[in-house]
């Protein structure tokens, strides 16, 4: 009765009386399935924020291969917070799989390299964001696995990434001289 009924109704407080019913009663996999439809299934509550906590967690403790269907799935989790519960829990590809799914780049490496211990896989992940503090996390995590060459040529990709930032500011800012002398701007310039 509650699978059809709660996930029919349109009412918060039905709702929030049986999800509390579910957890006092420690049914993790009945909460489950409820919140699978309720969230899953078209509702007014599948974008609930909170719902939506509720079902990773409980999922993170009680059902650790539905994690990354969920992850994929759902839009308005906390996922920071979701992301290092399961990294607690030992979900590490999950966790790497929010980081990533939400552009958290540093925080995925990180994963990577502490967590699952690839280096490969964290140097294939920094050639495809190729952002300088993923460079520079996977230098440092070479150099602290003794692997001395690479991190050498991963912190010349770093430096390399700064001296064509550096090179484009340096160009834009006299750019910008240029054009406030011509309009007749400050003299100090």
């Amino acid at each position: 009765m509650v699978a059809t009924a709660v996930p029919e109704s349109t009412d918060p407080d039905d709702v929030s009386v049986t999800v509390k019913a579910f957890l006092s009663a420690d049914l993790p996999i009945e909460l489950i399935e409820l919140l699978e439809k309720i969230i899953l299934e078209t509702s007014p509550f599948s974008d609930n924020r909170n719902l939506q906590n509720l079902l990773l967690l409980t999922a993170i403790r009680a059902d650790k291969g539905k994690v990354v269907g969920y992850i994929n799935k759902l839009q308005d989790y906390d996922e920071g917070e979701i992301a290092r519960i399961a990294t607690d829990h030992g979900l590490y590809e999950e966790a790497f799989t929010i980081y990533k799914k939400y552009e958290q780049h540093v925080n995925a490496i990180n994963v990577l390299v502490e967590y699952i211990v690839s280096i490969d896989r964290g140097l294939d992940f920094a050639n495809k964001v190729n952002k300088p503090d993923v460079w520079s996390r996977l230098a440092k995590a070479q150099l602290d696995g003794l692997r001395i060459r690479d991190s050498i040529g991963n912190a010349q990709q770093f430096l390399i990434d700064f001296t064509q930032l550096t090179v484009t500011l340096h160009r834009f800012l006299y750019q910008g001289r240029r054009s406030l002398k011509l309009c007749g701007g400050h003299r100090n310039l």
